[in-house]
């Protein structure tokens, strides 16, 4: 066969640990199926076996077999026989964060090379499409390689994958709509087939070198493939077939350079459907999984570096990113699944919160302890621990306890004999339990103040407040029946159709701000598609309540209805008769001294079937932009779409995915788990719309118009209807000056608390000077030292200080490995500059 001189044959299996069946039920099935590898590879029938990448799988067999028979698994990984990793888990790339995608390389890595197997490529043969700083991320942690599918297209097989930093990794773009699911080795006709296989592929080979992966999804090899690999050779003149392992088929490339370049983001679906309805596909699981992430990176990550890890926490936390990493998987965190997988990814999320909450406690009692069981200690003292790195006034909320018998009827708080801007939401008096194991439990009365307070940081700080009890009342805050609010940036009005929002800097009125709208959606959890008949459906304004005029801020209650089908008709082609009216509640609030407006919308569904949107009416323009793991992407409104996909194609929508926000124009938005968004016309002008609830009943269907064909099994999914109670957090900076990628932190990290009877001075540990340029993470590495993670999501160069609160010792910068790439100057002030798009790891002592 002309074209082809050489055809690796790569036995695999392709192993998602939930989707269709339940994580249990497929454990159960990779045992099995991993012994029935062993035996291949004990009888001379494979060579080698591709364990998808992943390192999870080993894990998830050693829980449910002896110890003796893993140990025997772990004896063919290190013969060279069985490959797993780089990967921890195969994840979605846009539903992540980019921390999260270095740990996933950092656990995966750590574990296959434990094992022994080299796992030297990117493997990415089924996510649904790819990032644009993959190459970067790969190249930082040692891996030159990568293997894609859906969404790159290429003319070639063989590519250069540049990133959007520039850095590049050697690509295999799997070629025809069949990717690595390729079972035609296990027919009867195989030698035919795989003539076929062959001929398809030839013209996207540069040097003759086809690759075969032997494997699909939930199954694995013939049991007689030596036999068949030696009738290939014997029946197919001019090809030499051979059963390789994935490091040696990339090693067969190493001086063979490609001619063509892939550039960035791959979200192409013109080969395979790139299924982009997943962003919004129960979105409350994306929400959950953003508190996990923010809670392990913010809370417990930071308290570990500020507590020197003297908790010897290091497996724990490795204990709490698997379990976050768990809930991952593409068919995972995409929401694509049957509802048991899930029910189950919620209750891991809730594990998560709840084992850093205690984490947190405890390390918090340890430095700042709060006595308890003796009434006449007076815990006098507030201390916060603010850990984002840039300087700026920031909204504190607290709950602070006094004893029944010290408490006066109110309190001040005070910062180095400065008086605090704080509000008391709340005072009770009221039984509460304490306990810790090192104390017994007990039961006392209390004083409980919920406040809220305006704190100036500079930085990645701590803060001592003093706690003053005054015999007093406590003042009421002003309830008025104002028509607005206000603080020195926005004025807020409302109208039955949205609200106006002034921004007092350029004397610009915003109006139809705020717009919940409802459309009908007969797609699946894969693909957002209209009927044929759609129908719009917009909330009204019916009662503005609990206006509040207080110290530190000002909000309102706002109280939507909206009237909307109760779901498609019996054909699925438009709405049915039925109506429903689903009940929602914005607090909406302005804080003194912060330019940003926060809003925390809880949505009572009652309506299947349908696409749930916040709106913000918008500048004209066809630019937008929104964030992906360790960038800003540029998208363009699409004017015209075409609904009605042929067969095997997927209809190219405005969907575009978002990590944390989204700016077009003056408008920027910054949310928690709303990973969806579009700028579209409505109604004649140009809106940015927010995805809230997108409500399907099918895993799949094969009669959608946006997509030709299915997508996965056709079974019901009722949960993924998203019939209940969900509550969603984001919020709008305007004017373009004032935009940064930074802004979601306003309402991702909080300031944590910690009341005390101890008296320590306040630390600065770092700040940073440019807001252009993005935070990420600080981290305990060595020891005494820590790492601080920052990138640049622009298209120009940019400087940044880190100002550091103590003289450090020594600062180099490292890669994604750990490995020193440069040293630096160990000064308190430290001049950092970024290419357009780099990111970089800081270690300081």
């Amino acid at each position: 066969m002309d074209g082809v001189k050489k055809a690796y044959i790569i036995n695999h299996t392709h192993w998602d640990r939930e989707w269709y069946e339940t994580f249990e039920v497929f454990r159960f099935k990779l045992r099995n199926g991993l012994r029935y590898v062993q035996r291949l590879l004990e009888e001379g029938q494979m060579d080698s076996f591709f364990m998808d990448g992943q390192t999870i799988v080993l894990e998830d067999y050693k829980e449910i077999v002896t110890s003796e028979e893993f140990s025997i698994l772990a004896s063919f990984v290190k013969k060279g026989k069985i490959e797993v990793g780089p990967w921890y888990l195969l994840a979605d790339e846009f539903l992540v964060s980019g921390e999260s995608i270095i740990k996933n390389l950092e656990i995966g890595r750590k574990q296959s090379h434990a094992l022994g197997s080299e796992s030297n490529i990117g493997y990415l043969p089924d996510t649904f499409g790819h990032n644009s700083q993959m190459p970067q991320l790969l190249r930082g942690h040692g891996i030159e390689w990568a293997l894609l599918w859906r969404g790159a297209v290429s003319d070639r097989f063989e590519n250069k994958w540049k990133g959007a930093d520039g850095s590049e990794v050697y690509a295999f773009v799997l070629p025809l709509m069949e990717g690595y699911y390729q079972t035609y080795l296990k027919s009867d006709d195989f030698i035919e087939k795989t003539k076929d296989y062959l001929t398809q592929t030839k013209p996207y080979l540069l040097f003759d070198q086809a690759l075969i992966l032997n494997g699909a999804d939930h199954t694995f090899p013939a049991p007689d493939m030596q036999n068949r690999v030696q009738q290939l050779n014997d029946n197919v003149e001019g090809i030499s077939f051979e059963q390789v392992k994935m490091a040696d088929f990339t090693s067969a490339f190493h001086r063979k350079i490609p001619e063509t370049e892939l550039q960035g983001e791959q979200r192409d679906p013109s080969k395979i459907f790139i299924l982009p309805g997943v962003y919004s596909t129960r979105s409350y699981l994306k929400n959950q999984n953003q508190l996990c992430e923010d809670q392990a990176l913010y809370k417990m990550e930071a308290l570990n570096v500020w507590s020197k890890g003297k908790s010897h926490s290091e497996e724990f936390m490795e204990y709490i990113w698997k379990m976050i990493l768990k809930n991952h998987p593409h068919d995972s965190i995409c929401g694509c699944s049957v509802d048991e997988v899930h029910e189950e990814m919620e209750t891991r999320s809730q594990k998560v919160l709840s084992a850093i909450d205690q984490f947190s406690k405890d390390i918090l009692q340890d430095d700042y302890p709060f006595d308890y069981l003796n009434s006449s200690v007076e815990n006098d003292f507030l201390y916060l621990i603010n850990n984002t790195p840039f300087a700026g006034t920031y909204p504190v909320e607290a709950r602070i306890y006094i004893p029944v018998e010290q408490d006066l009827g109110t309190i001040k708080l005070f910062h180095q004999k400065e008086k605090i801007r704080f509000d008391i939401l709340k005072r009770d008096q009221r039984e509460e339990f304490m306990r810790h194991i090192l104390a017994e439990p007990h039961y006392g009365e209390y004083a409980v103040y919920d406040v809220i307070m305006l704190v100036p940081f500079n930085g990645v700080e701590t803060k001592a407040l003093n706690i003053v009890r005054l015999k007093n009342e406590v003042p009421e805050i002003n309830k008025t029946t104002s028509s607005f609010i206000e603080n020195e940036f926005y004025k807020i009005e409302w109208e039955k159709d949205g609200l106006n929002i002034l921004d007092k800097e350029t004397g610009k009125t915003y109006n139809r701000q705020h717009l919940f709208l409802s459309t009908l959606d007969a797609g699946d959890t894969y693909n957002y598609s209209p009927p044929v008949h759609d129908c719009y459906s917009e909330s009204k304004l019916v009662e503005v309540t609990n206006l509040t005029k207080a110290n530190t801020f000002e909000s309102a209650i706002l109280h939507y209805e909206l009237t909307s089908p109760a779901s498609l008709n019996q054909n699925r082609t438009g709405a049915s008769e039925d109506m429903v009216t689903t009940i929602l509640k914005t607090k909406v609030t302005l804080y003194s001294d912060v330019r940003f407006i926060y809003f925390k919308t809880t949505v009572h569904n009652k309506a299947k079937d349908q696409k749930l949107r916040i709106g913000f009416e918008v500048e004209p323009g066809e630019i937008s932009f929104g964030d992906t793991p360790f960038d800003l992407i540029k998208r363009k409104r699409l004017k015209e779409i075409e609904h009605d996909a042929k067969h095997n194609e997927e209809s190219i929508m405005n969907q575009y995915p978002t990590t944390s926000t989204v700016i077009t124009g003056e408008h920027q938005l910054a949310h928690r788990g709303l990973q969806e968004y579009e700028v579209d016309e409505y109604e004649g002008n140009v809106t940015a719309f927010l995805t809230l609830i997108r409500s399907v009943g099918w895993l799949s269907r094969r009669d959608l118009r946006t997509r030709g064909n299915g997508a996965g099994p056709g079974f019901e999914t009722p949960g993924a209807q998203c019939i209940g109670s969900y509550e969603f957090e984001y919020g709008l900076i305007l004017g373009k000056k004032h935009h940064s990628v930074n802004h979601p932190k306003k309402l991702r990290h909080k300031v944590l608390s910690q009341q005390s009877y101890v008296q320590k001075s306040g630390d600065l540990l770092f700040s940073l000077t440019d807001p252009g340029i993005v935070f990420s993470s600080f981290m305990k590495k060595e020891s005494a030292s820590f790492d601080i993670r920052l990138f640049n999501p622009g298209e120009d160069s940019r400087t940044t200080e880190i100002c550091f609160g103590f003289q450090p010792s020594n600062i180099v910068e490292v890669n994604f490995n750990g490995n020193v790439a440069v040293e630096l100057e160990a000064a308190k002030r430290l001049s950092i500059s970024f290419t357009p798009k780099q990111i970089k790891t800081i270690r300081v002592w």
